[in-house]
């Protein structure tokens, strides 16, 4: 895929990237920017691969490189044996995106230790060792990015998600370590915090009551609308790119203003308050 237009001053073509549950809502867009840059994204499921594959084929369609691998977040020799595989099919990892989550809704009372266990691990542990993995050749080649995704709720406090409050906040002070381990080697490592973002996830039909949380969370926010996962992607890319060489060990937060901000009705002025635009 030629890198044209808005993502031409990235440099990325060419660079090998790795997006975790690269295949569905925020990952998929992910994927589909990288490969607009000019990059080759590796998209790693779980599951899924029809769907991984239905990405890929559509990024070749259009004149791109793309990969998938499978691999459980929760098993680290799968990790391990993913990133060694995808080396020796596509060369050395440039960029890794740590996307894949997993978030049941249970109150504290109901988390079991196997569900606990498996958010942890998912979320927070899969991301250190696959990050582990890939910053040697990463340090070797003095380039690389590593940029990890979090969530907004985990700063709120979000009731009945104990277990992935603690992965994402956990994933904010690994971002930062890493970076601090790798920075003199032109490895950056950053944190990309989405607000609510419009994804498939978030429809009446996945999640009773989604409407009216909506109207609440767009009360909340600036902006008073939802993210776009192409908005979050965007975020993502241009992390990965040269335009943010000395960017590093940093929380970039897409989320409309909803957080440090918040939105209260005496703050919010009419249009007409500005005059002619």
């Amino acid at each position: 895929m030629k890198n044209e237009g808005r993502y031409a001053a990235y440099g990325l073509t060419g660079r090998v990237a790795v997006v975790t549950g690269g295949s569905k809502n925020i990952g998929r867009h992910i994927v589909s920017v990288l490969a607009e840059a000019g990059a080759v994204p590796i998209i790693l499921f779980r599951e899924d691969e029809e769907t991984a594959r239905k990405v890929c084929d559509e990024i070749e369609k259009n004149g791109g490189r793309a990969g998938m691998v499978q691999a459980d977040m929760a098993d680290v020799a799968a990790l391990r044996n993913a990133v060694r595989r995808i080396e020796r099919d596509f060369g050395g990892i440039d960029i890794l995106v740590n996307n894949a989550a997993v978030r049941p809704n249970s109150k504290i009372t109901a988390i079991t230790v196997e569900e606990w266990d498996r958010v942890l691990d998912t979320n927070l542990r899969g991301p250190f060792f696959l990050s582990q993995a890939v910053m040697p050749g990463m340090v070797h080649r003095k380039w690389g990015r590593i940029i990890n995704i979090g969530g907004v709720d985990a700063y709120w406090g979000k009731t009945r998600r104990a277990h992935n409050v603690a992965a994402k906040l956990g994933l904010v002070g690994l971002t930062r370590t890493l970076a601090n381990e790798v920075a003199r080697h032109g490895v950056t490592v950053n944190i990309v915090v989405p607000g609510t973002t419009d994804t498939y996830r978030h429809t009446p039909q996945w999640y009773p009551g989604l409407d009216k949380m909506y109207d609440e969370r767009k009360q909340r926010t600036p902006m008073a609308r939802l993210g776009t996962p192409r908005e979050v992607a965007d975020a993502c890319v241009f992390l990965a790119s040269e335009l943010a060489s000395y960017t590093t060990a940093q929380e970039l937060f897409v989320t409309g203003g909803a957080f440090p901000l918040v939105r209260s009705p005496s703050e919010e002025y009419p249009p007409e308050q500005f005059g002619e635009v």
